[in-house]
């Protein structure tokens, strides 16, 4: 099945404008996350030999709290700087935890602490004509998230204040474990003035504390028309062509997914990998999000700075000398924040992410109001489908070959 650029287009078009006018956007572990997943459920079932709904639970509350803690603890450790050294330092040292634990690593430091909720992965499978002998897994998330306020006013200056805030955090903590360390040995005086200085600057780091505090999220959740609608348009087109005679595997396996919960840190990636660890080892996994960006440039991922996780060498070349014989533009580079791709990573499962970023941070609309079928660029979506389509054939044609990546 061969469809032009055009057909593909207004078919994902008319995929991605349905959810938005019938559902809207999907906060992690809503309702309409719920209906969401249905929808994709409902949309791909017929394409698929076998198709499941699975529920998983998680903490959603700790993710708005992660921002917001650890700035109340980082004032609370200030008003005892002077007061009571190891109280502060004790205050701060649970600060950098979350911030760091959470923020960047992805670790779930706080959640058993906030209740639990449920949500739910589909996953859609397509078998092959004959023996399976490898999975490709290619998969998007179906939550959006809540409006990042401060990207819509000041674009990319939004992470600069995330990332002093972290380094405040550090630096106050590296403060006080050498006062305290000097306390102890009744030498704390050979420091004082050093001590002095550093409070009045973390008494004037406060305003962008408190610009975190108050003003990095908000309530308001954002239709996520590219992040990550453009991801699971893009995984209802390979379902759908996938299922036809001429395109249907010989040897490969293909799962075509949707997570919840990715907004909060891929807890649906993570649950999934948990239950299917065993079969999906030695599988290859694909993951699409926020492909869509108008005027953006298609990434691939090399490396997920928060969260410290390196995608597949072999992968990322493989999806990179693809896109070459397509002619498609592809850059290769890191990418700031976590991806699905982290859940499979993190468990040795081969894999990778492809996105797209805009030339300019003026047209960053990820996470916030303006994230709109209207700002979604749909040669990007069809050019990843074009991708994943041939790069699946290469696959199946060379596993009778002793294909390996």
């Amino acid at each position: 099945m061969q469809n032009s650029n055009a057909v593909l287009e207004k078919d994902m078009r008319n995929y991605i404008l349905e959810i938005c006018e019938k559902i809207g956007p999907r906060p992690p572990c809503s309702k309409k996350e719920a209906e969401g997943s249905k929808f994709f459920y409902n949309t791909i079932k017929k394409y698929c030999d076998k198709i499941t709904i699975e529920k998983f639970y998680t903490h959603p509350g700790a993710y708005k709290a992660a921002f917001r803690i650890p700035m109340i603890l980082y004032i609370i450790g200030i008003c005892f700087y002077f007061l009571s050294p190891w109280l502060s330092l004790i205050i701060t040292v649970i600060s950098v935890l979350i911030l760091w634990g959470e923020m960047c690593f992805v670790k779930e430091i706080i959640d058993p602490f906030f209740s639990k909720k449920n949500s739910q992965n589909v996953i859609g499978k397509i078998k092959p004509k004959e023996m399976r002998k490898k999975i490709i897994i290619i998969g998007s998330h179906i939550d959006s998230n809540w409006e990042f306020s401060l990207i819509r006013k000041i674009h990319s200056g939004f992470a600069v204040i995330i990332a002093i805030n972290l380094f405040l955090n550090v630096i106050l903590l590296v403060i006080l474990l050498i006062q305290n360390f000097l306390i102890i040995f009744q030498m704390q005086v050979i420091f004082s003035s050093i001590y002095f200085f550093f409070f009045w600057i973390f008494i004037a780091g406060v305003p962008i504390i408190l610009i975190q505090l108050f003003f990095i999220i908000s309530n308001r959740s954002v239709m996520g028309a590219n992040d990550n609608l453009s991801g699971t348009a893009v995984c209802y087109e390979l379902a759908k062509n996938l299922n036809h005679p001429k395109n249907k595997p010989n040897s490969v396996e293909i799962w075509i997914n949707s997570y919840g919960c990715e907004e909060i840190g891929s807890k649906g990636s993570k649950a999934f990998v948990k239950s299917h660890l065993d079969e999906i080892k030695n599988a290859i996994v694909i993951n699409v999000d926020n492909v869509g960006n108008k005027n953006g440039i298609l990434q691939i991922s090399t490396t997920e700075i928060f969260g410290l996780v390196k995608m597949d060498k072999k992968i990322v070349g493989l999806i990179n000398d693809t896109a070459k014989e397509l002619n498609i533009n592809v850059r290769l580079a890191p990418l700031m924040a976590y991806t699905d791709s982290l859940s499979f990573s993190r468990k040795n499962i081969a894999t990778t992410s492809i996105s797209s970023i805009p030339h300019s941070s003026k047209e960053l609309f990820y996470h916030t109001r303006d994230d709109v079928i209207e700002n979604v660029d749909f040669k990007n979506l069809v050019n990843v489908f074009k991708i994943c389509m041939q790069i699946i054939k290469k696959i199946d044609n060379s596993c009778s070959n002793s294909y390996t990546v």
